[in-house]
C-alpha cells in the first residue's frame, strides 16, 4: 500500500513586511486585501496544527498543489522553501505552483526556483517520461504509483485568478499519461486549478479546462488532485482506461468556521488489487477548538 497526503492553498503567514517599492500593480490590491481580512482567514497556527498531524502520520509521500505564498514577494518564496523542508525532504514532498505563486512576473531564481528540488522528476519517473525543457509536466514514480505534476500558474491582471496549461504542456501531458498507462501504473495528476469545465468562474478557472478534460478522457488517469477553490469537491467520469476521480481539497490554513472543518488535508491509501486498484480517501481536519486534528471523512474512491 502507498499512502499519499495532499494539501493545498497554504497562503503562508505571517507575510513578510513589504517595502514600498515592492507594492506595484496587482500587489497593491493584494496587500490591501490581506490586511483587510485575508490575514484573519489564513492563520499560521491553524496550518501548524494541521501540518504537525500530517508529518506525524508519516505518509509515504506528500503533494502540495500550489498557492504557498500570497503576493509573490521574493522573501515569501524563501520562507515557503523552509516550510517545504519542514514537511520533509524533496524525495518525499512534491510541490507545484498556484496562481498566487505567479502573482507577478519574477525570474525563477527569485521565485519558485527556490522550490526546484521539490519540483523535478525523480530517477524512476524520468526513466519513464523525459521532462520537457519547460519543466512541466514532470513525473515522479514510487513503485506502482506515478505522480504527474502540472503548472497552471500564470501572471494575470488584477481581479483575475485564472490559470492555463497551454498547448505544449497539454501535449506532453497526454504522452505522459499514455506511457504511464502502458506501464500499468496508478496515475495521479497534480494541478492547482480545478481541471474540469464549470468548476470555477471565468475569472478564476482553468482557461483550457475543456482541452484538459478531453486529454483525461482520451489518455486516462486514476486520480486528479487540485486546490484553488478552498472547498472539497469529488467528481468522477469515464475515460478510455476506466474511471478517473477528481478531488479538490480545502485550504490548509483557513480558519475554522463554526462546526465546519475548514482547514483540511486528504490522505489516500492506494493498493493494487488483482488487475485493478483500491483507493481510499481519508479527510483530516482541524477541530473547532483549533487545537487538534480529527478524521472528518473516509470514502472509498476505487475498489477494482
Amino acid at each position: 500500500m502507498f499512502t499519499l497526503a495532499h494539501l493545498s492553498d497554504i497562503h503562508l503567514s505571517p507575510m513578510p513586511r513589504a517595502r514600498r517599492r515592492d507594492l506595484f500593480g496587482k500587489r497593491v490590491l493584494g496587500y490591501v486585501n490581506w490586511h483587510r481580512g485575508r490575514k484573519l482567514v489564513h492563520r499560521r497556527d491553524i496550518l501548524d496544527v494541521l501540518t504537525r498531524d500530517l508529518v506525524e502520520r508519516q505518509a509515504d509521500h506528500i503533494a502540495v498543489t500550489g498557492d504557498l505564498v500570497n503576493l509573490g514577494l521574493p522573501e515569501e518564496f524563501l520562507l515557503a522553501a523552509e516550510w517545504l523542508h519542514h514537511l520533509g525532504p524533496p524525495d518525499r514532498v512534491t510541490a507545484i505552483p498556484g496562481n498566487h505563486d505567479a502573482y507577478v512576473r519574477l525570474h525563477p531564481e527569485s521565485g519558485t526556483g527556490h522550490w526546484r528540488p521539490f519540483m523535478e522528476a525523480n530517477e524512476a519517473g524520468e526513466a519513464l517520461f523525459r521532462t520537457p525543457p519547460t519543466g512541466f509536466p514532470f513525473v515522479r514514480r514510487f513503485g506502482d504509483v506515478a505522480l504527474v505534476a502540472l503548472s497552471s500558474a500564470i501572471p494575470t491582471m488584477p481581479f483575475i485568478a485564472a490559470g492555463r496549461l497551454g498547448s505544449e504542456q497539454r501535449a506532453f501531458l497526454k504522452l505522459a499519461l499514455q506511457e504511464l498507462g502502458r506501464a500499468g501504473l496508478f496515475r495521479v495528476v497534480l494541478i492547482h486549478h480545478p481541471p474540469l469545465p464549470g468548476q470555477a468562474s471565468w475569472r478564476r478557472g482553468l482557461r483550457d479546462a475543456k482541452a484538459m478534460m478531453s486529454i483525461l478522457k482520451e489518455a486516462g488517469a486514476e486520480l486528479v488532485l487540485h486546490g484553488h477553490n478552498h472547498e472539497q469537491t469529488v467528481f468522477e467520469f469515464d475515460t478510455v482506461t476506466g474511471p478517473v476521480v477528481v478531488v479538490g481539497v480545502p485550504s490548509a490554513s483557513e480558519a475554522v468556521s463554526g462546526r465546519i472543518p475548514a482547514a483540511r488535508y486528504h490522505e489516500y491509501r492506494i493498493a493494487r488489487v488483482g488487475n485493478g486498484w483500491r483507493c481510499e480517501m481519508m479527510g483530516r481536519a482541524v477541530a473547532d477548538t483549533a487545537a487538534h486534528v480529527w478524521e472528518c471523512e473516509r470514502r472509498l474512491l476505487r475498489a477494482s
